[in-house]
């Protein structure tokens, strides 16, 4: 019975910390975004461990399912006035927001074929739409991302 309640104890602590972190995010976007971009950095550089071990491909499906959710995810938290912090997001994001929405489309199609080339079991399919990705994202911060 006393495990049982430290247990719960230690799971209802942990969700407290979680919905903190959420509640965190929603009124910080830019602190969003950054927790944002790094979850889908993390996904690239998983991607990108199986390509370098040579597969198997399968396993860089869910990688990139997640790197398209969450760039879906990105255009969203850019309201007006986030601009302002301690962010690197140019103001050209907010005077040229349709090519700024442009550019994160361009970055979840992108996502959407690499995870196609990697449900194909083709190793070199998934190289090329994992480098077609990442120049998604290099474009994008190019224009949108202070250096």
């Amino acid at each position: 019975m006393r495990k049982g309640l430290i247990v719960g104890a230690i799971g209802l602590a942990l969700s407290g910390a979680l919905v903190g972190t959420v509640l965190a995010q929603a009124t910080d976007p830019i602190a969003a975004r950054k927790d944002n971009r790094k979850q889908a950095g993390a996904a690239m550089k998983a991607i990108k461990g199986i390509i370098d071990a040579k597969g198997p491909t399968a396993g860089a499906v869910a990688h990139a399912a997640k790197i398209k959710e969450l760039t879906v995810a990105h255009a969203k938290l850019y309201p007006k006035g986030s601009d302002k912090g301690d962010t690197k997001a140019l103001p050209v994001i907010w005077t040229e927001w349709a090519a700024f929405e442009a550019a994160n489309t361009a970055s979840a199609n992108a996502a959407d074929a690499m995870a196609a080339a990697a449900g194909s079991g083709k190793m070199d399919a998934l190289a090329a739409a994992f480098g077609a990705t990442g120049k998604t994202c290099g474009s994008c911060h190019t224009k949108f991302r202070a250096k």
